[in-house]
């Protein structure tokens, strides 16, 4: 496989992978038991915590549109063998993996101890992730390099002057 394949490959990867989360995340349950409605979660006097769990949907959902348009940008750009898409992907999924994993040490800290199997369950499935997610970007950094090399040649190349002197054969 080349570098081209495996970083079509990273996008697609991206693309389910973040729909798989985004549809976890939205499913996850915060209050155990049918009539007595019992919070997981411990009360935070925080008022970033309180926002952070109240709008985690919102960020969760947010994040997830983001790298979903990001990753089609990618593959698009893969397609069309343009350069521009790679470098954007790779700093997005930096900064989206950064931002789950601050939220997912934020929901470890505050997880009631009944349910902290959960929280590592939570912080295993994010350090898996994010070592997929950081497992193919040498491989885009190679190809957009590749990429960027190629059209700087032939960007060379188109704008030679030519001479104007000319010289026939007699």
């Amino acid at each position: 496989m080349d570098a081209r394949m495996l970083s079509f490959l990273v996008g697609l990867f991206s693309v389910f992978n973040t729909v798989q989360f985004f549809i976890f995340d939205l499913n996850q349950m915060t209050y155990i038991g049918y009539q007595d409605k019992y919070n997981i979660y411990k009360t935070t006097d925080s008022q970033l915590g309180s926002w952070v769990m109240r709008n985690r949907r919102v960020i969760n959902t947010v994040l997830s549109l983001v790298t979903l348009g990001v990753s089609c940008f990618l593959l698009y750009c893969l397609h069309n063998n343009t350069y521009t898409g790679l470098p954007i992907y790779a700093v997005w999924i930096v900064a989206y993996e950064c931002i789950h994993l601050s939220i997912a040490l934020f929901i470890h800290r505050i997880i009631k101890k009944q349910f902290r199997e959960l929280s590592h369950l939570y912080l295993i499935f994010q350090v898996s992730r994010m070592f997929l997610h950081f497992l193919g970007l040498p491989c885009l950094a190679k190809h957009g390099y590749s990429i960027y090399k190629d059209s700087s040649i032939s960007s060379k190349l188109s704008h030679r002057r030519h001479s104007s002197v000319s010289t026939m054969d007699s």
